[in-house]
């Protein structure tokens, strides 16, 4: 491979995981857009993924369809929305020249990788405190908002412990207080979704790794830092508790409603950037409710801008990444928190839809590029053993 091309990647990959920690990721966009024009990216990368399987080539392939499908529709529902064409836009330099950065920045050097990600997730944390103890945001937001900030941080939680996981000096229990001060951050978030996916994670490790003393000794004492940074502040406490009150929550729950309705009116949705507008008509006077920047929950924001077909696709492409997590995860535990990590921003993009900003969306799917290299390195393996 030219050496020249490493270097590009290797800059591009650490743009986007360390920038990208904080949702900062503009100066990778550009980037990867000149990478449009960089021949050998198309005849390595796209080629290599061509050469598999159907079957282990299913998030490439899904991908594909989800922005065809994107494009169609936004010609049928949308063709003079600019807003819309922008957004189909983004999300061809997510799903394409990100992903498959992604996976050249695996097979490149790993290890490398892995490094920028500790890089990326120490900045995170850091800035979340910078944010709440010297800005004085009462809700930490790093440079995206509070709430993606709180995805972010979910990701940086399944590195440190993955980190935990593959560390083996002295320096393991470092990582310790890495993920305590990370739970902090994402309580300073005050994204009560990113709490559930906080529990989430915690209860997969304790589930799987009940017998290994190290992992559930971290898990308590982060469940014990979770649970004292809730119940002693009477501002996050009630944040908390709110989680279960439909009363509070009925604008969201009215989301919910309305999305299906979209779906169910506009098969080819009504737009990608769209839903606000598109929420003000479904609403009545007697509703006394504003209309909402989006669903609140990812699968059913693509459902309604884009139309039933993208809410299936979505749900195929978020589920993949779970599943593939799942199948390493059985054969290196270090991908257990990074695939728990996961499981947590998906249940955690059921009451938001954080992923379809460009800030956040262009870090999950270079992420989701690393997750499908390492799949089809182990699919390789698997094969050549039972050669």
């Amino acid at each position: 491979m030219d050496k020249k091309l490493d270097v590009w990647f290797a800059v591009v990959a650490f743009l986007i995981i360390v920038l990208g920690s904080i949702g900062g990721i503009v100066p990778g966009l550009i980037l990867l857009l000149l990478s449009f024009v960089y021949p050998p990216f198309s005849k390595d990368f796209v080629g290599e993924v061509r050469g598999t399987t159907p079957q282990k080539r299913f998030l490439p392939v899904v991908t594909f369809f989800f922005v065809l499908w994107a494009v169609l529709a936004t010609l049928a529902a949308a063709p003079g929305s600019g807003v819309a064409w922008g957004t189909v836009l983004g999300l061809v330099v997510v799903a394409f020249p990100v992903f498959y950065a992604g996976v050249y920045a695996h097979n490149l050097d790993s290890r490398l990788v892995w490094r920028f990600f500790i890089w990326g997730a120490a900045l995170a944390v850091a800035y979340i405190f910078y944010d709440h103890y010297v800005a004085g945001h009462r809700r930490a937001e790093l440079l995206v908002g509070c709430n993606a900030a709180a995805t972010l941080l979910l990701g940086s939680l399944g590195v440190f412990l993955a980190a935990f996981y593959r560390e083996k000096s002295n320096y393991k229990w470092l990582y310790i207080a890495a993920v305590l001060l990370n739970v902090v951050g994402i309580i300073f978030t005050g994204s009560r979704a990113a709490w559930i996916g906080t529990i989430l994670i915690f209860g997969v490790l304790f589930w799987f790794q009940a017998k290994n003393k190290q992992i559930i000794t971290v898990v308590l004492l982060g469940v014990l830092v979770l649970g004292a940074a809730l119940f002693t502040n009477s501002y996050w406490k009630r944040r908390f508790l709110t989680i279960f009150d439909f009363n509070i929550n009925s604008d969201r729950i009215n989301a919910y409603a309305v999305s299906l309705s979209m779906m169910k009116d506009n098969f080819f949705g009504v737009g990608l950037g769209n839903f606000q507008e598109a929420h003000a008509r479904y609403l009545t006077e007697e509703d006394d409710k504003e209309p909402l920047a989006h669903a609140h929950n990812i699968f059913l924001n693509f459902g309604a801008e884009l139309g039933p077909v993208a809410f299936v696709l979505s749900v195929l492409i978020y589920g993949s990444a779970l599943y593939m997590c799942y199948k390493i995860a059985k054969v290196k535990s270090h991908f257990l928190p990074v695939g728990a990590a996961m499981l947590a921003v998906v249940v955690r993009e059921l009451f938001d839809a954080t992923t379809s900003g460009l800030a956040v969306a262009g870090f999950l799917w270079f992420i989701f590029g690393l997750i499908f290299a390492e799949f089809l390195k182990l699919e390789k393996s698997n094969q050549d053993a039972r050669a």
